[in-house]
């Protein structure tokens, strides 16, 4: 077994056992800024106008998206459609806002093909380059094979080098384990995806420019687009990633997507090469994929409409281009998308491929269309509360009917809607405000101590892909701040992260300091009984830049609601997603062929018939219950003063 993948197999048993703090192979620095919500000075917009005005029928708009936010599988985060280089269509799925980056994973990749466009057309570079020779000061005597892979191998993944994704969380020298690495198959013989030909690609950048390839594209694509709030992540060598870490704006991917359909042109500059721009989405190698058959230049080819292709990241972050409509499509979400299979990515490329009609001149302006599509859309960003769906008829009759002051279609996917979780009451306690108030006064300072300190905050995607692992959660408490909102406080480490709970649609953004990285996250709260009728408040945490979401279901063993003391024990119960199914998924189905981010990470430790050892291990890893006991409960009074103690209820233990 490789040495990488070993190193793997220990990390991941490191997690299994709750071991915390700097627990990989690779040094940690801080890196990730916080995101700034203010635009720069000479920051350019897209031009906004109705979808009637570049020939595009709002009501088809209208039902793709209700379509989407319908279907929770989906898990949508931002939606953007572009026609003619102009938006005709945006929303940002609640809590996320449309402005705000937003984690791109390997859709990043073809940013980073379009680098290398630009060397090559420079002369600076040549796709029969090897890297051998590029990297001749880096070689040593187990690097001889890789002299014969070239740049084109690395541009249409079909290098065959071991060493993959998982290098990433091996050691800290990726470019000399790559260099030094087995093969396995003859480079350019067939296609396998592996995102340390992207990094490679990247330190090749950096070996002919002496810049990173995240300053490279700052001044030669970035800047003259202007895309300013962008953030790329870079190895412990200061290398950019290349393959994953960008944090990019949703305008700003489509303003990549734009760039390709005006062929590397923008405002009359020619940014990407013209003759790269079609050589990188032609069709370079079979994938043996049926969704997608083709992969051009770091560009997934899918032949959805004559000539479409997509910049795609796992997922859920996508931008689908279609040059024969002239149209962008652009994704953020936080599914389980793998080279866009998921629900998202078949409903927007089916609706795409068979269901959109388009006019080369602009249509009548149909008010009561367009008002249905801004009410879809405010509806999902939570500005309106959802609306009871009306069922039968259909965009192509344009059908509407007036609710609650709001122009709605009667056309309706009912999607794929479900509970959360089958073991909580659908019915909010929440609704009865003055029961809730004397339940969450209750705990108004009270504090749990935790009784296993592995599991952290951070959702255990998170913590993989940024290198950034937990310290382990200590304690969990909770209080009152001046307006009555309840603050949820995890002791972390060393540090206490004070979340603010959203009860009845209230949302709260938070900071959140992970080892000198910021974050922000959102809470949606409940307050609900389970199976054995006991007081829960459950909070869903959002990753507002990321696809992760965290869900604390706290679940308290006092059946009485109106009993006057915080109850003594809890119970912490807690899952991600995406994750849980995702890793069980990759876990039973993984074999030695698997290819993909999530699928390296795990691939070789599940030899010697240990599958179903490992499945009950993750599941415990990602889905893990916590008890929690009260600290000093002797000093934790009644909230109702009058309240004799001689007949106090027990608590439930």
């Amino acid at each position: 077994m490789p040495r990488a993948e070993i190193y793997v197999g220990e990390l991941f048993m490191k997690m299994v056992a709750r071991e915390t703090g700097e627990i990989s192979k690779v040094d940690y620095h801080p890196q990730k800024r916080a995101f700034n919500p203010l635009p720069f000075p000479d920051e350019k917009f897209l031009e906004r106008a109705t979808p009637e005005s570049q020939g595009v029928d709002s009501a088809f708009l209208t039902e793709l998206i209700r379509d989407l936010w319908e279907d929770d599988d989906c898990r949508m985060h931002k939606l953007m459609f572009l026609r003619h280089g102009k938006v005709i269509a945006e929303c940002a799925f609640e809590p996320f806002e449309m402005d705000m980056w937003h984690v791109s994973y390997s859709m990043c990749k073809s940013i980073t093909g379009m680098a290398i466009g630009i060397l090559i057309d420079e002369g600076k570079l040549s796709l029969d380059d090897r890297i051998g020779d590029i990297f001749s000061a880096y070689t040593g005597p187990f690097g001889i094979f890789k002299k014969s892979i070239t740049v084109r191998q690395l541009l249409n993944m079909s290098s065959g080098v071991e060493f993959n994704e998982a290098g990433a969380i091996s050691g800290n020298d990726w470019r000399k384990s790559f260099l030094e690495s087995s093969q396995k198959f003859e480079p350019g013989t067939r296609f396998e995806y592996n995102s340390m030909n992207s990094y490679m690609l990247s330190a090749i950048v950096t070996e002919k420019t002496g810049q990173s390839l995240f300053d490279f594209c700052k001044e030669r694509i970035f800047d003259p687009m202007s895309i300013k709030r962008v953030f790329w992540e870079s190895c412990p060598q200061s290398i950019t990633k290349g393959g994953w870490g960008l944090f990019m704006r949703a305008e700003d991917m489509a303003k990549l997507g734009q760039l390709y359909l005006q062929n590397g042109k923008w405002e009359g500059q020619q940014i990407i090469p013209e003759d790269w721009v079609k050589e990188s989405t032609a069709h370079q190698i079979e994938t043996g994929k049926d969704d997608s058959e083709y992969y051009g230049y770091q560009i997934w080819v899918n032949d959805d409409r004559p000539g479409s292709y997509a910049f795609n990241g796992m997922l859920g972050q996508n931008v689908f281009i279609y040059p024969d409509i002239d149209m962008v499509v652009v994704t953020n979400a936080g599914n389980s998308d793998i080279f866009q299979t998921s629900s998202m990515a078949i409903r927007i490329r089916e609706a795409m491929r068979d269901d959109i009609e388009v006019s080369d001149e602009p249509l009548l302006e149909n008010p009561s269309a367009y008002s249905a599509l801004m009410g879809i859309c405010r509806t999902a960003s939570g500005q309106v509360r959802p609306h009871k769906n009306i069922s039968g008829g259909g965009w192509k009759e344009k059908s509407l009917r007036m609710t609650r002051g709001s122009v709605r279609p009667l056309a309706v996917r009912t999607g794929r809607r479900r509970q959360e979780r089958s073991s909580l009451r659908t019915t909010e306690i929440g609704c009865d405000n003055r029961l809730m108030e004397r339940w969450l006064k209750k705990l108004d300072g009270t504090v749990y101590d935790l009784e296993t300190s592995g599991i952290g905050v951070f959702p255990l995607m998170m913590q993989i892909v940024h290198n950034n692992f937990t310290d382990g959660m200590k304690k969990i408490g909770f209080r009152l701040d001046e307006s009555g909102t309840l603050l949820m406080e995890i002791y972390e480490g060393e540090a206490i992260f004070r979340l603010q709970c959203g009860f009845d649609g209230k949302r709260h953004i938070n900071d959140i300091n992970m080892h000198g990285e910021n974050y922000k996250v959102s809470l949606k709260s409940s307050f609900t009984r389970d199976e054995y009728d006991h007081p829960v408040i459950r909070n869903e945490v959002h990753f507002l830049e990321e696809a992760c979401l965290r869900i604390f279901n706290i679940h308290f063993t006092s059946e009485n609601i109106d009993h006057p003391f915080a109850p003594v024990r809890m119970e912490l119960r807690l899952s991600e997603i995406p994750g849980t199914d995702m890793f069980l998924k990759t876990v039973r189905n993984i074999t030695p062929e698997s290819d993909g981010f999530e699928s390296a990470i795990i691939s070789r430790i599940m030899k010697g018939g240990v599958k179903e050892a490992l499945v009950h291990a993750v599941t415990n890893t990602i889905q893990p219950v916590i008890r929690g006991t009260l600290l000093n409960p002797e000093f934790i009074m009644p909230v109702d003063e009058d309240a004799g103690t001689d007949d106090m209820p027990e608590d439930d233990e």
